[in-house]
């Protein structure tokens, strides 16, 4: 993480404009790419970029009940999906192709996956079409998100000198001129506060559905069986019965004092219950050692 961070701030000059989202949504699809599938993938980074963004726009229309209907119509949307999807196959199969014909343990998370046994299936193992949609789900999960959450802080450290100020002097006391390792992630506390408040007023994930597998009541309110409730980390995270001043950006909120006195799902940017994100830490390592650019 930390070397594909330098090499996309040595690529930047002096005095030059730059589409911040457009950088961190390349800088983290090479990442997801090198760190769960050992494939450099850089060099072809903006057009599988291109790609995840037409087969994410299924997620506009993820929790209507039609979502069945609509997905199968000959619409404009329906054809870029088609595309994208085409694209991001073409990749993701020759990855597990190499991998398949290393035949070895890279370290990777595709090697652990490629090594799984399963008791119950004859073959032993996962067939390509298993192993795709296993790795389609952490190459979606783990590149947009984390890009969005970065350009944000980003944004709001240039419009808050004094915070960024005091991060900067906090990575100059903890790393000096060295590149960030995992060890020095729990000594970035300011950073990791920065990065915390960023993801409570700008959330990658803004809302999230749970559908209800039987009739049940949420707070007096009756909700049927099969019905899709929707959660919303945006509002939820500006609610001023646990944030003061819920549009100010302040990164102490987030001190251990602070943080204790509100309830659990008062803030939850990556879920929570059996179904939080797999990726969570995968993903505050992530943001605390690119901030470090």
């Amino acid at each position: 993480m930390a070397g594909y961070a330098a090499r996309t701030r040595d690529s930047w000059k002096e005095g030059e404009t730059r589409d911040i989202a457009q950088d961190m949504m390349q800088l983290t699809l090479a990442i997801v790419a090198k760190t769960l599938f050992d494939a450099d993938v850089q060099g072809e980074a903006q057009e599988i970029g291109q790609a995840l963004t037409e087969v994410l726009e299924l997620f506009a229309t993820f929790s209507s009940p039609l979502t069945e209907i609509t997905d199968k119509l000959p619409t404009a949307r329906n054809r870029r999906v088609k595309r994208g999807k085409q694209r991001l196959d073409e990749t993701i199969y020759r990855i597990i192709g190499e991998h398949r014909a290393a035949g070895e343990d890279r370290g990777d998370l595709l090697s652990m996956l490629l090594l799984a046994q399963d008791t119950e299936e004859a073959s032993g193992g996962m067939s390509d079409e298993q192993l795709r949609d296993e790795v389609m789900t952490l190459f979606l999960a783990g590149h947009e998100t984390t890009a969005n959450a970065l350009a944000w802080t980003w944004y709001l450290l240039s419009q808050n000198p004094a915070v960024e100020a005091k991060m900067h002097a906090e990575i100059d006391e903890v790393l000096g001129a060295k590149l960030p390792t995992f060890e020095d992630v729990p000594r970035l506390t300011y950073t990791e506060r920065v990065f915390t408040e960023s993801m409570r007023l700008y959330p990658p994930v803004w809302v999230m559905s749970r559908r209800a597998v039987s009739a049940c009541k949420i707070g007096g309110y009756h909700v049927p069986a099969k019905s899709i409730v929707l959660l919303s980390q945006f509002v939820m995270h500006h609610d001023e019965r646990y944030y003061d001043q819920p549009e100010k950006f302040d990164p102490d909120r987030w001190l251990p004092e602070a943080r204790a006195g509100r309830p659990k799902y008062a803030y939850f940017p990556f879920g929570g219950g059996p179904r939080l994100c797999i990726g969570e830490q995968f993903a505050w390592m992530e943001g605390i050692l690119l901030l470090e650019l």
